[in-house]
């Protein structure tokens, strides 16, 4: 064990870089949210968090497993050049997927985007770059250049910040032109990157993950191997992005300024989810060396670690949230957007329970049980809905529904992993 201890430490080192760059993007993004805030009102800012939300459901939901995958297959023996012109065809087909998906829900998104067509636009191109933005990312990450990932991320961030400034100074008051900015970011920040990294993912001689099978890429066999992961990455964009939707949807003219403050207090709430969420492919490659070396003690050991820091951190932040949020709210979105404590005591709370079920089911990733992950996010979903159906008042029920929905998913993830420890022969690669 001693001759591992090196490697262990230097990924340790890459995992923290990594965070640090996902921090410092993820503080800037919530700069750049609080800027659109400011430069429109309410009304149109509930467009853009339905743009934003929906942009995260077919753009960061559809192309995750892709990121995921490529994290977990990079480290394990086979033609790299191969894999990585397998995940191109796959990214390709994660695209036309979501554009049909987005066509086949045209009348709900339609009215959760005020029926702008050029907000629909920018949502069909942030489709089509998305694939090349997470083909760059998972193959940083598979190669461990989690520092050049953390600075292509930081890199997009400022781009979003700086493009917004520049709209708001020009005097842009509608949506969309926030929405094609955000999707100019996303291209000038990763395609230029793809050749680079393409080239030294091919010539990359990190060692293999002992124990690992030949890997045989095609784009068939990729694209079968992300489904169980693409049902799983939907259903937890929808749970955690498409409430907000479907609260501006189902709020009508009447709710619709308040809609737009939940809105805000959601974004705002769930900040650190836009640091975790992000870096949850990076810990993929350092799982499943653990995992393959058989030092599953290790995994269980770095869980229980997340739970007790998550309980430790809803102690001190729920009350928090209850007594200083609103007035954090109004700061960071201005005057107009007033929201309860009690409300964003409740996000907070989903907020934790959501991290803890992003953090577990990455060990499924990494153990290969794709299936796992999908179901652990569905009961999720399932629950949100039956939540949200049942809970009276659009917007109470859309707060209610993400918590409960998180819990459920964490606690079904959580079971499953157990249930898995009881049976070791199960422990195989699917893809």
């Amino acid at each position: 064990m001693g001759d591992q201890t090196p490697g262990r430490v230097g990924a340790r080192r890459l995992v923290g870089a990594a965070g640090l760059g996902v921090l410092v993007s993820g503080l800037i993004v919530n700069v750049y949210l609080a800027v659109v805030a400011r430069a429109l009102p309410p009304a149109e800012y509930a467009t853009f968090g339905s743009f934003w939300a929906l942009a995260l459901v077919v753009g960061f939901g559809a192309f995750l497993p892709l990121e995921q995958e490529l994290a977990r297959r990079l480290p394990l023996p086979g033609d790299r050049q191969a894999l990585l012109r397998a995940a191109s065809g796959a990214a390709a087909v994660l695209a036309g997927i979501a554009l049909v998906v987005l066509v086949g829900a045209l009348p709900i998104i339609w009215r959760s985007l005020d029926g702008d067509v050029s907000v629909l636009l920018a949502l069909g191109a942030l489709c089509v770059v998305s694939a090349g933005q997470f083909l760059v990312r998972g193959t940083l990450i598979g190669t461990d250049r989690l520092v050049r990932h953390a600075a292509v991320m930081v890199l997009d961030a400022v781009l979003r910040l700086g493009f917004a400034v520049g709209v708001f100074i020009v005097g842009g008051a509608d949506a969309a032109a926030f929405c094609w900015a955000l999707v100019a970011a996303i291209v000038l920040a990763h395609l230029p990157q793809l050749p680079a990294a393409w080239r030294r993912a091919v010539a990359w001689e990190r060692p293999l993950s002992p124990g690992a099978p030949a890997d045989r890429p095609s784009v068939r066999g990729l694209t079968r191997a992300a489904m169980p992961l693409l049902v799983g990455s939907v259903c937890a964009q929808l749970l955690l992005n498409g409430l907000p939707v479907l609260v501006v949807a189902e709020a009508g003219e009447a709710n619709e300024a308040a809609a737009g403050v939940f809105v805000a207090a959601f974004t705002l709430a769930k900040a650190p989810l836009s640091m975790v969420v992000p870096l949850q492919s990076a810990v993929v490659p350092t799982l499943t060396r653990l995992i393959a070396a058989d030092r599953r003690r290790e995994v269980v050991v770095l869980l229980v670690k997340g739970v007790a820091l998550l309980g430790a951190v809803a102690a001190i932040g729920v009350p928090l949230a209850f007594f200083v949020g609103p007035w954090v709210v109004s700061l960071v979105f201005g005057a107009d957007y007033t929201i309860g404590g009690l409300d964003l005591a409740i996000i907070l709370c989903g907020v934790l329970a959501h991290i803890g079920l992003v953090v577990v089911t990455q060990v499924h990733v990494a153990r290969g049980r794709h299936r796992d992950v999908a179901l652990s996010w569905t009961a999720g979903l399932l629950a949100a809905g039956i939540t949200f159906w049942l809970v009276p008042g659009v917007i109470l029920s859309g707060e209610v529904a993400f918590g409960v929905g998180s819990a459920v998913g964490a606690v079904v993830s959580a079971l499953i992993l157990a249930a898995s420890r009881r049976r070791p022969a199960e422990e195989r690669n699917e893809a």
